[in-house]
């Protein structure tokens, strides 16, 4: 018999910070386990009602859904997609790095949400939509792969007549996507706005890519009416602090509601436009839009504060597991938290979901520590106790392990590197700069109308240019060499940085001509490689930027603004071993230090902010993190922190299930 005191001290603290952020909602797996129905469920219904309306009569609805820092939108978004994902097509769309590419923005996201999976389904959403179409409705994947492309385009050409931007190429991209598996890639590329090369489009038989706003928006056009004769489409837009700021420092608000305005004029069917707002920055920003625009909006709804059956119910849900394994079982759902706690806390008798979370995170690393709950009532709630918790070591380890789980999350998603535009690379770049306190950067460095979201600049020594271009289309490299040569030849920089995975043509086109006039004559131009690893440092931080600003990010039970994010990373060193940073001479690039000593210092981290853990949870939480160790391996880690008096084995002589691991203060 296995005791609930027994097992608070040897599992993982389950209010851990770590698991509060959502992220982007369509990548993540929520846990059905943890969603309280009863929460925001009244928001859920009048969206669901909305999304039945649309399904029956396909106009166009815009809903704004705002809310507090911490009152659940992100999570409500994921929950929304799980939900109603066989009423509705779901594309999430974040935030973007130039307002001048919005539309592009928009229908990559949209394409790329659309390529996914659901649950459930063994399709993509993408192949789901075009088999629902009427004029296919009746004809399997096989009569498609058998037939002509041209009877293809033509059965879809007669079912929608006018209207279509571009028809025949459009249909003729459609069928390749859903049928062609050798050309499947590359039609997905076209479909997102990928600036192709000449051979591929003439694979594709296209003559162009979707390079322009204006394109997007047609082709994101066809989808919204041809989307008429399908369920609907969801557009959300979400974390919106981290979008463009204006020149008087506030966001770029204006562009995302023309966007939503066009969406209605353009009389596109089928769409349901969810943006979701911080209730602050919506507050501080609703007067600068366009009277016109804000009319758009066919309903707000707000994310109210829970009440302390909800919150109670939140704590049931994270606790659940460990009382499943309890015996004797405990006599209420929330031991050993109780509602007196909730009272204490919040006497209003509402509260925000995190604030919720974070108390219990607090009670249980209390309990853990002590064996017992606080005296009641307090002074004040204290998730530090005697151990110096809350302490700038304690603090660093919590990041580090937030760190951590983003990273290997993303190395899960991230798997090309032009999986994101030269515009969104960039933005990617310059953010780790700003975190490392790079001086004076300065966004679009080039003089060029087209590629100058292609580039920043920085003042260290010298004046440094970067572009970052992984266009495959020969003519647009050739552009963006002729701004390169430009700036070289006037000395508006003392060095410049090519960033480029893809290649840069063969010796007869003219932009490698020039390539190799800046790069093979001159030491202070450098063309640089990237690999997908240091892509992933990279996205790793956006992340956790972008968190950081919508106020989604918490660390060691705080929330901290984007300066303190920052700090964290300078502190931690954790973008030391990105190596496109090292081959930019920003980070001094030591060597990576071997595996066992990551594995250190991950239990490490784990053990200073959780105090207690069992031995066998320990382990199994570090294979986690690094799937391919034994667990001998990591018992060779644990036992070396042991001898160095880092941790302790509270009771060795006991079998190595019921093993308990101590943190020991340096």
């Amino acid at each position: 018999m296995t005791s609930l005191k027994q097992l608070v001290k040897r599992n993982l603290n389950p209010f851990d910070p770590s698991t509060f952020r959502p992220g982007n909602f369509w990548q993540e797996n929520q846990d059905p386990n943890l969603v309280v129905d009863a929460i925001h469920w009244q928001i859920l219904q009048e969206i669901e009602q909305t999304i039945n309306q649309i399904t029956v009569d396909h106009i166009t609805r815009t809903i704004l859904l705002a809310g507090a820092s911490g009152s659940g939108k992100s999570y409500l978004l994921g929950r929304l997609k799980r939900q109603l994902n066989n009423k509705a097509f779901f594309a999430y769309i974040g935030p973007w790095p130039d307002s001048n590419y919005l539309w592009r923005h928009t229908l990559r996201n949209t394409i790329d949400s659309l390529i996914h999976v659901p649950e459930g389904q063994s399709e993509s959403q993408l192949l789901l939509w075009l088999k629902s179409l009427p004029s296919l409705r009746n004809r399997s994947l096989t009569k498609w792969i058998l037939g002509e492309r041209g009877t293809f385009v033509r059965d879809l050409a007669a079912s929608f007549p006018a209207g279509i931007y571009n028809g025949k190429e459009f249909f003729g991209v459609l069928y390749d996507l859903a049928t062609n598996f050798d050309l499947r890639m590359l039609a997905y590329a076209w479909l997102k706005g990928d600036d192709l090369d000449k051979e591929d489009l003439q694979k594709l038989q296209v003559r162009k890519s979707i390079t322009s706003e204006d394109a997007a928006q047609k082709i994101l056009g066809n989808i919204g009416r041809i989307a008429d004769s399908t369920q609907p489409i969801v557009l959300c837009f979400d974390n919106l602090d981290s979008i463009p700021r204006l020149p008087n420092g506030k966001p770029d608000l204006q562009s995302l509601f023309n966007l939503n305005s066009t969406i209605h004029n353009e009389n596109l069917k089928n769409f349901l436009v969810l943006i979701s707002v911080v209730s602050s920055t919506w507050q501080a920003n609703r007067n600068t839009i366009q009277p016109a625009d804000k009319a758009r909006i066919n309903q707000v709804l707000q994310l109210r504060q829970i009440n302390l059956d909800q919150a109670a119910a939140l704590w049931a849900t994270r606790l659940a597991p460990l009382h499943a394994q309890a015996r004797p079982e405990p006599e209420s759902p929330i031991a050993p938290l109780t509602r007196n706690w909730l009272k204490h806390q919040f006497p209003g008798e509402k509260a925000l979901p995190r604030n919720v979370l974070k108390l219990g995170q607090q009670l249980i690393t209390y309990y853990k520590q002590h064996g017992r709950m606080p005296k009641f009532p307090p002074d004040k709630v204290k998730g530090d106790g005697d151990n110096g918790q809350g302490t700038g070591e304690q603090k660093l380890a919590s990041f580090q392990l937030t760190w951590d789980k983003e990273f290997r999350s993303v190395r899960q998603k991230v798997m090309r590197i032009n999986q994101f535009s030269s515009p969104e690379l960039i933005w990617r770049l310059r953010q780790a700069l700003e975190a490392l306190e790079v001086p004076q950067i300065t966004s679009q460095f080039l003089q060029s109308s087209t590629y100058a979201s292609y580039s920043l600049s920085y003042q260290k020594s010298n004046r440094t240019g970067i572009v970052w271009s992984e266009d495959p289309n020969m003519q647009s490299f050739y552009h963006i060499m002729k701004s390169c040569q430009k700036m070289v030849t006037n000395q508006f920089c003392d060095h410049l940085f090519l960033i480029r995975a893809e290649g840069v043509g063969q010796a007869k086109n003219k932009g490698h001509q020039i390539y190799r006039q800046i790069f093979d004559s001159r030491a202070n131009c450098i063309h640089i490689k990237p690999d997908l690893l240091s892509l992933q440092y990279l996205e790793t931080y956006h992340q956790l930027a972008n968190a950081a600003r919508a106020g989604e990010l918490v660390i060691d039970q705080k929330t901290p603004h984007l300066q303190d994010l920052q700090s964290f990373v300078r502190q931690s060193k954790v973008l030391e071993q990105c190596p496109l940073l090292q081959k930019l001479q920003l980070v001094t690039g030591n060597p990576p230090p071997p595996p066992l000593e990551e594995v250190r210092r991950y239990v490490l981290n784990l053990m200073t902010t959780q105090l207690f853990i069992g031995l066998m949870v320990l382990i199994e939480s570090t294979q986690q993190q690094f799937p391919d160790l034994s667990e001998q391996e990591i018992d060779q880690v644990i036992e070396a922190l042991c001898q160095e008096n880092r941790i302790q084995v509270l009771d060795p002589r006991a079998s190595r299930q019921a093993q308990l691991i101590c943190y020991v203060t340096p």
